[in-house]
């Protein structure tokens, strides 16, 4: 390919650089699903608890319903609440999984820029660029090009 000149603009590199720009409704639902992933994990951890608690439950009768002859359907009642339980819990795992997909494969300095940013004090873009000892301009540079890995994993770049 053509080695392009310092400080000159290819067409290439032009549309390089449109390609990885995401549109500012992406950015906000990318930086959604990174601001809510350690909720996100905390609740798949209690829905799982919550699986075993409906599993081990024991139907009792309710003690304000009359005895009647009709015949209550506790298994129904479970198989229902796990099911509902289920797919919350698979929604919510595939955001967390494609988020640690891209943490493990991200350079040290731009995983420190997510956990600034999004996991730990959740700073000001200045605050962080600040931690991180880089202008604003090179934050929201790094910070675009990290989002954009995260959109291309969830699929909607």
């Amino acid at each position: 390919g053509k080695v392009s000149q310092p400080g000159v603009i290819t067409v290439d590199d032009l549309a390089r650089e449109l390609e990885c720009r995401l549109t500012p409704a992406e950015i906000k639902f990318v930086e959604s699903k990174l601001y809510s992933y350690m909720d996100s994990k905390k609740a798949i951890e209690a829905w799982e608890q919550a699986k075993e608690d409906i599993i081990n439950e024991t139907p009792t009768p309710d003690p304000g319903m009359p005895k009647g002859s009709d015949v209550s359907r506790p298994t129904e009642s479970k198989a229902i609440r796990l099911m509902l339980l289920e797919q919350k819990a698979e929604r919510e795992q595939f955001w967390v999984t494609a988020i640690e997909d891209v943490l493990e494969i991200l350079p040290e300095e731009d995983y420190r820029l997510v956990k600034l940013k999004y996991f730990d004090q959740y700073l000001s873009n200045y605050g962080v660029a600040k931690c991180l000892n880089i202008s604003e301009s090179s934050f929201y540079r790094r910070r675009d090009r990290i989002l954009w890995r995260f959109a291309s994993r969830f699929g909607i770049v």
